[in-house]
């Protein structure tokens, strides 16, 4: 009996399907992006071990929930691929031929970080004990592998809104914004990894059962949002670079991002960048009571933060603003370090809001990766990749014919999937 193959493209019922595969991603990237921070985090912390048992304490802990989350983040990424299969096919598959041998490498970098990574977490005191520095470099191997494997992909997402004609594959990872991606990306990571640390610190802190390591979840949330602070501070400079790319390589992307339809997710961003500085400056005063601030720059931070979001379509100005922002709050940081009568052992003296702040900034770090990821994806709308494949591609080409054009363009692809 045949089989008629000309059906209707997959429509997603009620909700899409751009919105179908995004819910699975979203969930994905934000558990991968907290592990490739810890993962990054967890041999430097190790190495600080040497003077203080916290530090190896937060290494552990921090890989344990790496591992932990790896089946839960790997089940969302193959929800995702199977949607982005099934309802972008003529994308997905176009994507990776494109990338065929940097994706090789990167499932070889990702296979080897597991020889690294698992060993280092299931033998931890069994390696320790023959020697501290190899199981250092253990997990630093594996961070490193970890971060072939995410530089690929930031190459196949970057290329997707900057994509390069008749280039060889390699050559399309090194598209206009890879490296400034991949620098944001990570930056971001850090940022999210330190405030996550800092709020389940200070929700452990809250807990009945963890009295008696109360010493130990103070340490976390003081190292936490330090580092989740200091990441912040970078986050500026590396967004300007990934901004300034995107304009010179693609100026229309960068006008849709500022003032296009999603237009209110920059808002949105800038509006969550505010409240993470405002919100750690606060929890500063919160970490130490004896901290004492002028009423001045309290109103300072609020006034800066209101204006540089109200100013987001105004780039210079909002700049501006945000470098003053940042200004403020490593200025703040450093008064207050200074006025620590032994900061190297990171005591304090925490009062009531400390634990809501921190709880709050933890919340609002991720949010604000998700919401960086979901406006470089809204930015080449609607285009799946920029120019070449549209929205309007994958809806209206048959499932027998998928696969085999891109809109009479620069793309020419088999049904074999090959160029």
């Amino acid at each position: 009996m045949p089989f008629d193959l000309n059906l209707p493209a997959l429509q997603f019922p009620l909700i899409g399907n751009s919105i179908a595969v995004a819910i699975p991603s979203l969930l994905h990237i934000a558990l991968a992006g907290l592990s490739v921070g810890f993962m990054v985090l967890a041999p430097l912390f190790e190495w600080q071990g040497r003077r203080s048992a916290h530090f190896t304490d937060l290494a552990h802990g921090v890989t344990k929930f790496t591992v932990l989350v790896f089946s839960v983040s790997t089940v969302l990424a193959v929800i995702m691929v199977e949607l982005m299969i099934g309802l972008f096919p003529v994308t997905t598959m176009w994507i990776w031929n494109q990338f065929r041998a940097p994706i090789a490498l990167a499932m070889g970098g990702f296979l080897l970080q597991f020889a690294c990574f698992y060993p280092y977490y299931h033998f931890w005191e069994r390696i320790r004990g023959r020697s501290v520095l190899f199981h250092i470099m253990l997990g630093s191997a594996a961070a490193l592998l970890m971060l072939i494997w995410v530089a690929v992909l930031d190459g196949m997402g970057s290329y997707m809104l900057t994509p390069l004609d008749g280039m060889t594959t390699w050559q399309n990872v090194l598209n206009p914004t890879w490296l400034s991606l991949g620098l944001h990306r990570l930056v971001g990571e850090l940022v999210m990894a330190g405030y996550v640390i800092a709020a389940y610190g200070a929700w452990r802190l809250g807990r009945p059962e963890a009295q008696d390591r109360r010493e130990y979840y103070r340490f976390l949330t003081t190292v936490g949002w330090l580092w989740g602070l200091g990441a912040l501070w970078l986050q500026p400079f590396t967004g300007l670079l990934y901004a300034s790319r995107i304009q010179q390589a693609a100026p229309e992307a960068y006008e849709q991002i500022i003032r296009g339809d999603y237009q209110f997710l920059a808002y949105v961003q800038f509006l969550l960048i505010a409240l993470l500085i405002v919100g750690s400056y606060w929890l500063m005063k919160a970490v130490d009571t004896r901290a004492r601030t002028s009423r001045w720059l309290d109103i300072s931070f609020g006034v800066v933060a209101v204006l540089m979001v109200l100013f987001v379509g105004h780039t210079t100005l909002r700049r501006a603003l945000l470098y003053l922002l940042v200004a403020l709050s490593v200025w703040s940081l450093r008064v207050w370090w200074m006025r620590r009568e032994r900061p190297s052992q990171l005591e304090a003296s925490f009062s009531p809001s400390m634990r809501p702040v921190a709880l709050m900034l933890g919340v609002v770090s991720v949010l604000t990766y998700v919401t960086m990821g979901t406006i470089r994806e809204t930015a080449r709308r609607p285009y799946t990749v920029r120019n070449m494949i549209s929205l309007h591609d994958e809806a209206r080409v048959p499932p027998a014919e998928r696969g085999a054009t891109g809109e009479g363009n620069r793309i020419f692809v088999n049904k074999d999937g090959h160029e």
